[in-house]
């Protein structure tokens, strides 16, 4: 298709394209030329369907092939870094579409480029205007690795916040969710990207001086066969150039009736009239949407100052109620302690006396509940592994599992990278947690706790604002608590960490143990979220931030 497409430029195949005895020699013996490229940099060259090699570069092989009347046998990578290693190593002869970089001068030999593709500045934020380098490189930059800008970057500004991502989706995506400020890539494949993702937070900040010139890499020790391909895409017309251009980046001239100019007066013309007769329906839905928002966000700020001048109150009573209560429930201990030998003897009087202890337990439990929650906490701050609190309070909680018939699975990830914690009182969070579930279940169940690495795209987001709770994160650890309890009612979730709220049967919970838990995770800086499985059962979801 595209020998007939270079029209006469190349009419006579290889007469046209004047070469050396020597290289015409070497054609001779080498018949067969293996390739490698980057299955996914559209619309310069990626794979399509299945093992199908396509992209503007592609086109620009069929006519070389045509020209030479040689075969090229496309391998097929699954990564750019794949395709750099074949080359490397050797398994393969050259490379379609590569930037000339002095790493990859050690292996490889280029042609003249033939596409140049300007490079642009890609980013979500609208709160910066100047883009220059120097402000450029206070931020973070993505780049997807071992491109032509990976390259560039370290070798100009190797100063440089760089974010290594492993393809064009991945960089995009991490500018999108505020991992990084910016991205530098093409503007022909970056767009394309844009596009088929759906991503419309992106914009192109500016265009900088570089561009990227692709040629085609070969072999070090293949340098003749470098300069064949010189020969013959020199001999490639502008007019063809474009053509292929074209065919991929759409660069003909719309018709006059799809002219932005035309279409931009006639969307006008029309616009105005509707705009003249919806105006008032608008504004007025404006108004009312306005107003329900605006009434909707003063109850909701009612309602949390309510909230934070009760919690205020509860923390001023607690204290002093739980030390006006200590004083007559130890009376209570050591008389219950000093007549217990006399009268234990007696079955009635025991069972009283055993009463008697478990009412003063249950009153303990409540004042060292409430001195925990009124108590300012003072974190002892220290590098902590959680996957080892979390398997030390497993051992804690295990006799009590096994003896109610539960089960506790653990999935932790390899390797989890510490945080700068309080192991006690993590531990004291992951044993509440635990306990809470096994009394959920009531009996034989699954208790099951997962860690794990989380990019900062997974974090829920803050019930305040609905806004990420750790914007500037680039990995979270995340950890899951699940039962195959019951669940917790709907209308109940939002209460969980409310003060003396509990959904245990009286007598069963004091209603302090969420509350406390809740202010230990936050003092970590973290979050506590709790929501039900669709199979069953609730989920406990704890995220930290990683230390820096």
């Amino acid at each position: 298709m595209f020998f007939l497409l270079l029209g006469d430029a190349f009419a006579n195949g290889k007469e046209d394209v004047s070469l050396t005895q020597a290289q015409l020699d070497w054609l001779k013996d080498h018949p067969v030329v293996r390739v490698a490229y980057d299955p996914a940099f559209p619309p310069v060259e990626f794979t399509a369907e299945v093992n199908t090699y396509q992209g503007m570069a592609a086109d620009y092989l069929e006519i070389i092939s045509s020209v030479l009347g040689i075969q090229f046998e496309i391998v097929h990578p699954q990564t750019w870094e794949d395709a750099l290693d074949l080359i490397r190593e050797r398994k393969v002869d050259m490379l379609s579409a590569v930037a000339r970089t002095a790493q990859r001068e050690d292996y490889m030999v280029f042609t003249e480029p033939y596409l140049k593709l300007p490079a642009v500045v890609i980013t979500a934020r609208t709160d910066v205007d100047d883009w220059s380098m120097e402000n450029l490189l206070q931020m973070k930059i993505a780049v997807v690795s071992d491109y032509a800008w990976d390259d560039w970057i370290m070798e100009s500004y190797p100063e440089a916040l760089l974010i290594r991502t492993p393809n064009i989706v991945s960089g995009l995506e991490t500018v999108s969710f505020g991992a990084a400020d910016a991205m530098i890539g093409d503007l022909a494949t970056t767009s394309f990207f844009i596009g088929q993702s759906g991503i419309t937070n992106l914009r192109v900040a500016r265009q900088i001086d570089q561009s990227l010139d692709l040629s085609i890499g070969v072999r070090s020790d293949m340098a003749i066969l470098r300069d064949i391909f010189d020969r013959v895409l020199e001999a490639i017309s502008e007019e063809r150039r474009e053509a292929i251009k074209s065919g991929w980046i759409q660069l003909e001239s719309p018709a006059w009736w799809k002219n932005p100019v035309f279409l931009w007066w006639a969307s006008g013309i029309i616009l105005l009239f509707v705009v003249i007769i919806l105006a008032v329906s608008i504004w007025n839905r404006t108004l009312q949407h306005r107003v329900e928002v605006r009434t909707q966000q003063l109850r909701d700020t009612q309602a949390r100052l309510l909230q934070a001048a009760k919690l205020e109150s509860v923390g001023r009573l607690a204290a002093g109620v739980a030390h006006e209560v200590k004083n007559p429930l130890a009376i209570l201990q050591m008389g219950l302690d000093f007549v217990r030998p006399d009268v234990e003897m007696k079955e009635p009087c025991r069972e009283t006396i055993d009463d008697m202890q478990n009412a003063i337990d249950r009153a303990s439990s409540i004042i060292h509940g409430l001195l925990d929650f009124s108590r300012e906490e003072k974190l002892v701050l220290e590098p902590v592994d959680l996957n080892q609190v979390i398997q030390r309070s497993l051992q804690l909680v295990r006799h009590e599992l096994s003896r109610q018939g539960v089960e506790a699975r653990t999935e932790l990830a390899d390797s989890l990278p510490e945080i700068d914690g309080d192991s006690d009182k993590l531990q004291q969070v992951f044993i509440n947690l635990f306990m809470n579930a096994l009394h959920a279940m009531k009996g034989e169940g699954v208790l099951t706790v997962r860690s794990s690495v989380e990019p900062g795209k997974s974090l829920p987001t803050s019930p305040a604002t609905g806004q990420p709770a750790f914007p500037g994160g680039d990995k979270v650890i995340v950890i899951q608590v699940t039962d195959s309890g019951p669940g917790i009612p709907e209308d109940k979730l939002d209460k969980l960490f409310d003060p003396f709220f509990t959904t245990k049967p009286v007598g069963e919970g004091t209603g302090l143990g969420l509350s406390i838990t809740h202010n230990i995770v936050e003092l970590h800086q973290g979050l506590i979220r709790f929501s039900n499985r669709p199979e069953g059962g609730a989920c406990a979801t704890l995220v930290f931030c990683l230390s820096r």
